[in-house]
């Protein structure tokens, strides 16, 4: 019954976090594309793929050929945003809403047109800026920025040369300018400058077989309103070769390799990986003893994003939804970690700071024999 309600409480609090962001993350994506969407997200990605990527161990196993070690708690992860993540700004791609190419449309200058044929100039530049993505420049707050700013796009004055078919005319061709205009999105920073991004997971290590320890970490499919089905799965595997070399050592060291995937039903999938070498010294007894850790880690993560784009209604004509996928790749390529672990009793409680391009800390809390 208490190991019931442990792993009850543990999966309580992991889902909470991703109910919190995830339903007002998909909310606000919806009103953003191109640059602008890929901009937002970015700081995100890296922060979530650097927690993913931490706290998978706190000492090395030992060096034997069978063993038995069973741990089983949770993993608390936090990576800093750096300050340099409030805001972002770049030149590419956006797909206007209906109401953004009105007003371009409205403030257009068609001096050069006919009057005759102003209904069908005006036509068809509303065909040209909403039949494809258009050049902007867009800057504002990230997801981590204020929350009190807002995303800007802004579309620079241009000449547009259109064509369109008049009845027996033919078809006709005429250069239209359109006015500089700044579009105010109304997408302020979703996290309002929040210092770091947490992160928690439940996780389990078995060991030890020719110096050999697995880990994982799961959690069973879990249905968020508006989102989807939300699954984790999580595996790695630390080797000590001093099982079979037989080489005393005045340390434990071991290679370790580390992988997971998370789904947020089909709007976001997040993968991560690490690999490197760890060591750590125990000092005292069995049950009472403190274990100075450390490791150097290569590593990777990505992220990609789906969700439907809705550009709106443009003069009465109902725009077609847009669905946009993107994927970005987190920006730490390798970390330092350094870290204690306490052990009284059952009890295994540890902590460390991880140093990289995103510098980050991992708590854990276990329960082991």
């Amino acid at each position: 019954m208490k190991k019931s309600l442990f792993f009850t409480l543990i999966f309580a609090f992991v889902i909470s976090n991703f109910i919190l962001y995830a339903d007002s993350l998909d909310e606000t994506l919806e009103s953003l594309s191109g640059e602008a969407a890929e901009g937002y997200v970015n700081p995100i990605v890296s922060a979530f793929g650097s927690n993913l990527n931490g706290g998978w161990f706190h000492k090395v196993p030992k060096g034997k050929l069978f063993g038995i070690n069973v741990e089983f708690g949770l993993v608390f992860m936090g990576s800093m945003f750096p300050d340099d993540d409030d805001y972002f700004s770049a030149s590419g791609d956006f797909r206007l809403t209906g109401e953004q190419v009105e007003t371009l449309v409205n403030n257009a200058d068609f001096s050069t047109v006919d009057p005759l044929l102003l209904n069908y100039a005006q036509q068809a530049l509303i065909d040209e800026l909403t039949g494809e993505d258009f050049g902007v420049n867009v800057a504002g707050p990230t997801i981590v920025g204020p929350s009190d700013e807002s995303i800007i796009v802004s579309v620079e004055q241009k000449d547009i040369v259109v064509e369109f078919d008049v009845p027996g005319l033919g078809t006709q061709s005429e250069t239209i300018t359109i006015q500089q205009q700044d579009f105010d999105l109304g997408v302020g920073g979703l996290l309002d400058e929040a210092p770091l991004l947490p992160l928690a997971a439940p996780q389990l290590s078995l060991g030890t077989i020719y110096g050999t320890r697995a880990v994982f970490r799961y959690m069973p499919t879990y249905p968020i309103p508006d989102v989807g089905d939300f699954d984790y799965f999580g595996f790695g595997i630390q080797h000590n070769p001093k099982a079979w070399l037989k080489i005393p050592l005045p340390i434990d060291i071991c290679a370790s390799y580390f992988t997971q995937s998370m789904n947020l039903g089909d709007y976001v999938t997040a993968n991560a990986t690490a690999f490197g070498l760890n060591a750590s010294k125990t000092l005292g007894f069995k049950f009472l003893s403190i274990t100075p850790y450390a490791g150097y880690m290569f590593e990777s993560s990505n992220m990609v994003f789906k969700y439907s784009y809705e550009p709106g209604v443009v003069q009465g004509q109902q725009l077609d939804t847009v669905n946009i996928k993107f994927d970005i790749d987190g920006k730490n390529k390798s970390r330092l970690t350094l870290g204690t672990t306490l052990r009284l009793g059952v009890f295994n409680i540890n902590a460390d700071y991880n140093i990289g391009k995103y510098n980050s800390f991992t708590a854990g809390f276990a329960i082991g024999i």
